[in-house]
């Protein structure tokens, strides 16, 4: 029976999400125990099962939700075996900001070398991840660990993904509000497998190869079944310097008559400037900038390298030369924004996991079945950066070359910045299933056909990282005044100044050039280690059946109660702790609990069935309450209908509420500090500022002449205060699967809007909203501090709070079509798209919403994406090619705006006067091209336990887009393009 359900939700999986290729290639090649136990599947009474989107049995062919399913194999034709690619690749995901390997210095949630699914873009804290119907335990490092990590899915073991399009609370409870990724392993086979996998670029430079190792072992006994599995893999470091299209961030400026691109030249090189991170160069504000030293053989004789005061008295100093000064372009060509630091860093972080996973289930007898599963996952994950040291030195120090005159003076040298997680993650689930025909023919044998399942589950992510760290106690004290080494100043690190009794030259070239001696890198750098853990444990029980007859049909119905706790701990390393980690935040000990208790029950009531239009039409109806300790309560409900008006037309519509309950780290979130320009007040006099900030600022003591200077901004949970996110969502979907042909074809409309948004407002808003209020009257003026001496705006507190609303449509087309060819051999055409109607967002609940949609910015993406696949199927082989496609996106209207066209921007890098002031307008590259990555592979099927896949993926060697916003490596868009260049795979597969 076991086998049974297992073939048949195969058959009904590809119903449901219209599946792709591997759906019918897998049907096409049977497992050993697929032969033993299926042979006349087709020919038994089909049982039901649970599909995602249910707690409900069902035996019909399609669900009133829209499901998209990706299979094991169809991802190996692709050349896919990282998870993460796996899931982040669909229709539903790929035109949308992704949280994966690809951000070596960005912050994200969950922690560097997390891997995340948000679904339609709505962030990964909103989309359920589930293995097998149930949840996993968030992992990751540091104190925002929220979402799933991808890494901890058991690769060797997966089966198929399955994607509900929809929120789904009511029936999977918190997070499910974009939709549902559910995890299916493969389950009572009997033999071996062992598989080998490779991916390398075809590039010179190399970097980004992937391989992999796993084998899986099954066995399925008279009264039960025991599936084990390993896996190895790895991912080696892409880095800046690997790819010309990611080693030089260029300006890609063009002319705004002939259309001509305009960048500088780099005289060193001849091509166009990279100006990726200044560095090796003294600035100083009493002779006017940046200076560095000259290079034999390159010419600094151009306009605005005018000799600085000192130089005419002391001829040592003679070898500076002036660079990056405003209004000059000259000067930008020569100077020093590149550096071995730089182009060391990784675009594609390294990672190594490895897994354990076994599951097995007995049968006890009297219907009941014991069945657990176990999961090891250890990943390690880097990534290499660089940031800039930039300390003050006093003018007084020794080692200040610039001496008084010299004003505030500091290096600007390039150092490394590098994170490094260790992550172990276990999940141990065990249970009891079962059903009540033994009280058949008893007074309570109505229940007779009910089924019963009860497990409880345990998952802990247990993560140590380090960061690389400066000591800021050992930089104040080789900066100091009057010394070379304050040893008083050195409170945290324990650093020696015995050691340096020179301090630091830190306006030599050696030092500019970041080549410290050892005695000077054991003093000033350091490595900050500091620990994570989330534990949860989960209880559930659920019961199933049927609960009377209607002229249609049985109605269904499905009920049960969850427990569940949640236990977060966050412990910075001593720099982080003790805010000695120069020019880095502060980090809090973050570490919380909670506890949610949860009833929920659902309902399928079969209404017509047979008659003139209505070949059959099913109501379900679902609903939960949820208890949260740290909030309080949430209801949410949903309602489904499926008519099946024709054999071959299909009508499904949903609608329904979900919720968000606020994520551990959004309520205890320790204050983390830094430091941002969030003051309106400044240069108010000057800046066009409204009447009503002018007032407050005078009133406030604030000088209408006031600069620029950092505020402390201090960040942290909002326990007490936060509620949940609530959403609701709305679906209609069309599928049609004419009899004449083997064609499925479904369109479906989604419409999900959020509300009570938990996210932080933001210092400079917070700062202004304050502001711009009469008479400082707004709420958010008990959330600024100025100080009633210096009148400096000196605390802004940005706390989680409940604030903003999001709204999502969308258009998904799916079809799926096949073909048999009378001689032999199968052809089949996949593909999916979306078309992203609406992204809009709104932060205070004014007329007036954010649109991003279209756009390359963080969280939103081109407004359209799909993935199509072509197979070809004879004998042996198998042929595939597939196409993964991603729309054009503009951030013009954002970003360009200086001239009352969005297409055009100033730069003061470039000469061109307008009354007394330097400036060229240019057009500036805000957009991405539409990209279509394409991919060809071969499956040779060698002798019934041998298989052989190869192929190449990205097979043109399309670059990814060339961009001059922000969110860019080097010339390149970042979100979700391919990165590496040409590649090709090889997949050995042996059986036993």
């Amino acid at each position: 029976m076991l086998d049974r359900k297992l073939l048949l939700a195969s058959s009904v999986i590809a119903g449901l999400g219209l599946a792709p290729v591997g759906a019918w290639a897998q049907a096409q090649t049977p497992t050993k125990s697929d032969k033993a136990a299926g042979a006349n599947a087709d020919e038994a009474e089909v049982e039901a099962v649970v599909v995602t989107g249910s707690r409900i049995k069902r035996n019909a062919y399609n669900s009133a939700s829209p499901i998209q399913v990706i299979t094991s194999e169809q991802s190996e034709l692709e050349g896919l075996v990282n998870t993460t690619e796996i899931i982040q690749s669909s229709s539903l995901a790929s035109g949308s900001f992704q949280v994966a390997d690809e951000l070596t210095g960005y912050n994200v949630t969950g922690g560097p070398g997390v891997n995340t699914i948000s679904l339609r873009g709505l962030g990964a804290n909103r989309t359920l991840v589930l293995l097998n119907g149930r949840r996993l335990t968030p992992s990751g490092v540091r104190g925002t660990v929220g979402p799933v990590d991808l890494n901890t899915i058991p690769n060797a073991m997966i089966d198929r993904v399955e994607i509900l399009k929809d929120g789904a609370s009511s029936i999977y409870g918190s997070d499910a509000v974009a939709g549902v990724v559910n995890y299916i392993t493969k389950t009572n086979y009997d033999g071996g497998r062992v598989r080998i996998y490779g991916n390398a670029p075809f590039a010179k430079g190399g970097g980004g190869q992937e391989y992999s190792a796993e084998a899986s072992w099954g066995k399925t006994f008279e009264r039960g079944y025991l599936s084990a599995s390993a896996s190895y893999y790895k991912q080696m470091a892409l880095r800046r310097g690997d790819r010309d299209y990611t080693s030089c961030s260029a300006d890609n400026y063009y002319s705004t008559t002939t259309g001509a691109r305009v960048d500088l030249t780099d005289p060193a090189t001849g091509d166009y400037k990279c100006f990726n991170q200044i560095n090796n160069v003294a600035y100083t504000s009493g002779y006017g900038g940046y200076f560095q030293y000259m290079v034999p053989g390159t010419s600094y004789s151009y306009a605005g390298n005018t000799a600085p005061n000192f130089v005419a008295s002391n001829a040592a100093f003679a070898n500076l030369a002036r660079v990056a000064r405003a209004n000059y372009p000259e000067t930008y060509r020569v100077a020093n924004y590149d550096s071995s630091v730089w182009q060391r860093a990784t675009v594609i972080s390294p990672v190594e996991r490895a897994s354990f996973y076994v599951t097995g289930g007995y049968d006890l007898g009297a219907g009941v079945e014991a069945y657990g599963e176990l999961l090891y996952n250890r990943r390690n994950s880097e990534q290499n950066g660089a940031r800039q040291l930039f300390p003050t030195v006093s003018t007084t120090n020794p080692n200040n070359i610039f001496g008084a005159a010299g004003g505030t003076a500091y290096p600007v040298i390039a150092v490394a910045y590098d994170s490094i997680q260790k992550v172990d993650y276990y999940r141990g689930l065990g249970g009891l299933r079962g059903d009540f025909k033994f009280l058949e023919g008893s007074k309570f044998g109505f229940l007779s056909g009910w089924d019963w399942d009860v497990y409880g589950q345990y998952g802990k992510s247990d993560g140590t990282y380090s960061v690389s760290s400066i000591n800021s106690d050992a930089v104040a004290a080789t900066t100091a005044a009057g010394s070379y080494c304050n040893q008083s100043l050195v409170t945290i690190s324990g650093g020696d100044c015995s050691t340096l009794p020179s301090g630091i030259p830190w306006f030599s070239s050696r030092v500019l050039a970041g080549q410290f001696t050892d005695a000077e890198r054991a003093f000033l750098f350091g490595v900050d280690v500091g620990h994570t853990t989330y534990e949860q444990s989960l209880v559930e029980a659920s019961f199933s059946g049927d609960l009377f007859s209607l002229p249609a049909g049985k109605v269904g119905a499905a009920f049960g109660f969850t427990w569940r706790h949640d236990d977060f701990d966050d412990s910075p390393g001593t720099a982080s702790l003790n805010n000695n980690n120069w020019n880095l935040t502060r980090a809090g000990h973050t570490f919380g609990t909670d506890t949610t208790t949860e009833a929920f029950a659902e309902i399928d009531v079969p209404v017509l069935k047979d008659l003139f239009l209505v070949k059959s039409l099913d109501l379900q109806v679902s609903g939960r309450h949820t208890e949260v300790d740290s909030y309080g309560d949430s209801d949410t409900y949903k309602i489904g209908l499926n008519w099946q008006i024709t054999p071959t037309w299909r009508l499904r519509m949903s609608d329904g509420t979900s919720f968000r309950a606020p994520s551990l780290y959004e309520l205890y979130l320790a204050d983390q500090t830094g430091y941002s320009v969030a003051d309106p007040c400044i240069l108010y006099g000057s800046s066009g500022a409204s009447q009503t900030i002018v007032t407050n600022c005078a009133a406030q003591g604030v000088s209408a002449t006031q600069a620029s200077y950092s505020t402390l901004i201090t960040a942290g949970g909002g326990k007490g205060i936060l509620k949940a996110e609530t959403s609701e969502s709305k679906t209609i979907g069309v599928v049609f699967t004419p009899s004449f042909v083997n064609l499925k074809v479904a369109v479906d409309y989604a419409d999900i809007d959020i509300s009570n948004e938990i996210t932080q407002f933001g210092a400079a808003k917070i700062a202004a909203r304050c502001y711009e209020s009469v008479g400082l009257s707004s709420p958010f003026c008990s959330l600024v501090t100025r100080d009633p001496t210096t009148h400096l705006l000196t605390l802004v507190k940005n706390d989680y709070v409940n604030v903003a609303s999001q709204k999502s449509r969308a258009i998904d087309l799916t079809t799926d079509y096949r073909h048999d060819f009378e001689g032999g051999g199968q052809l089949y055409f996949n593909s999916q798209f979306s078309w992203q109607l609406q992204d809009t967002s709104n932060l205070f609940g004014e007329t007036e919403e954010d649109d991003y949609n279209g756009t390359t910015y963080i969280y939103d993406g081109p407004d359209f994406s799909g993935k199509a696949s072509l197979s070809y199927r004879k004998g042996p082989w198998t042929y595939t090619w597939s196409s993964t496609i991603t729309g054009k996106a503009s951030d013009a209207e954002i970003l360009g705006d200086t001239v009352g066209s969005a297409k055009y921007a100033t730069s003061t890098s470039y000469d061109y006067v307008v009354g007394s002031t330097y400036y060229k307008y240019v057009h500036v590259k805000y957009h991405t091209e539409f990209m279509a990555y394409h991919n060809v592979s071969a499956r040779k099927v060698i002798d019934d336990k041998t298989t052989m896949t190869f192929g190449v993926q990205n097979l043109f060697d399309e670059a990814p887009p060339s961009i001059s916003s922000s969110y860019r490596v080097g010339n390149s868009e970042i979100w979700g393009y391919e990165l590496r260049g040409r590649r090709g795979f090889l997949s050995i597969e042996r059986s036993w």
